[in-house]
């Protein structure tokens, strides 16, 4: 039996995912874990896998090589693009999508979208993010969680998992785009 263990914590498997966001284009090197970097303007993303041992992703670009610490088991979102990614665990909740909303649940989505843009209000507990370019940051440990980016909608249904949850879906925003739905939510209040 803990022949059988240790073997197992020994195998070579997928431990860390990487999911990285670019302005530009990107080329990947799997075996190095290595990210190549040419700056543009143009959305890409690529996932990297990791196992335990490896412990780092390198970006190489024009202004230099830099290393990005992989630490624990989980998934990540690199950030290599030229804005801010604004982010959150999508709630799926149980009781469907609502068909009006009240003047004060729009201003505090207002509010909180607002401190969000600032830089306010993103933390591990409440599942919120403000990633700044050239950083990572680790989300779950849920190596299944799917991070829709910044350019593409959340799934219009979703399964739950094999245990009855729903799934773990993080949606990104850059901060231009969070800019822009806050005008259109703060003109939707003057109405």
């Amino acid at each position: 039996m803990i022949a059988m263990v240790c073997f197992a914590a020994c195998s070579p498997g997928v431990d860390k995912k990487v999911k990285v966001m670019s302005s530009g284009k990107i080329q990947v090197d799997e075996a190095t874990k290595t990210v190549t970097l040419e700056p543009g303007t143009q959305h890409n993303e690529v996932e990297l896998t990791l196992t335990a041992k490896d412990k780092a992703v390198t970006v190489k670009s024009p202004n230099g090589d830099q290393t990005y610490e992989v630490p624990d088991a989980g998934v990540y979102l690199l950030n290599i693009k030229n804005d801010t990614l604004i982010g959150h665990l999508v709630n799926f909740g149980n009781g469907g999508a609502p068909t009006s909303i009240t003047t004060e649940q729009l201003e505090h989505i207002i509010d909180s979208t607002q401190q969000l843009i600032n830089g306010q209000n993103a933390s591990d507990s409440n599942k919120t993010y403000f990633i700044v370019p050239k950083t990572i940051k680790k989300l779950t440990t849920n190596l299944n969680a799917q991070l829709v980016n910044p350019y593409s909608t959340i799934p219009g249904s979703v399964s739950v998992d094999k245990d009855g949850k729903a799934p773990e879906i993080f949606k990104f925003s850059t901060a231009k785009q969070e800019r822009q739905s806050l005008t259109e939510l703060i003109d939707r209040m003057k109405k």
